[in-house]
């Protein structure tokens, strides 16, 4: 259990690390930048509960807020994602998975787990850019900068997936 949490936290500094230094300066045609963050919450494993997912979503969130300066966006985006995590992996996973499914394209089958990482991360930039922008009257930059971060978070998770686990 120590291992797993330690593998775990280890994995989310790294993310954190590439969010921070690297896609946080990243903001293609002007409008929105990547965000690998959630991945963190995306790939817990089945048998976690409510509130151990809380807690990462909200620690990542906070400590992505620390460094990006984004005063409480990300926690609340990833503590969001992080509450509807559990049920949805219920959801969607394969009804023969094993009892602690790790969230994978190969655990999962490449579609189940593409529709599951894309709606999660459709849900979190929803929330992560309704509170950004907190505002109706520039709707349109708004909806530009969360297409364009949607669709590179979305390839980008993709990427990290294979590289994370390049058995299929």
């Amino acid at each position: 259990m120590i291992t797993r949490i330690l593998i775990r936290l280890a994995w989310a500094l790294m993310l954190l690390l590439v969010q921070v230094l690297i896609l946080d300066q990243v903001h293609p045609w002007g409008y929105g930048a990547p965000l690998l963050c959630p991945l963190i919450v995306i790939t817990l494993p089945m048998g976690t509960s409510r509130s151990e997912a809380l807690l990462w979503g909200f620690g990542v969130g906070f400590v992505a807020d620390i460094f990006a300066g984004t005063s409480g966006i990300s926690s609340a985006a990833l503590t969001f994602i992080a509450f509807l995590q559990p049920p949805l992996l219920e959801l969607m996973a394969p009804r023969d998975s094993e009892e602690e499914l790790h969230p994978s394209f190969s655990t999962m089958g490449r579609w189940n787990y593409l529709q599951f990482i894309a709606l999660l991360l459709l849900l979190h930039h929803l929330v992560y850019f309704a509170l950004e922008g907190f505002s109706y009257f520039h709707l349109t930059d708004i909806a530009i900068s969360m297409g364009v971060s949607y669709a590179a978070s979305l390839l980008l998770i993709i990427l990290a997936e294979h590289v994370r686990n390049p058995k299929k």
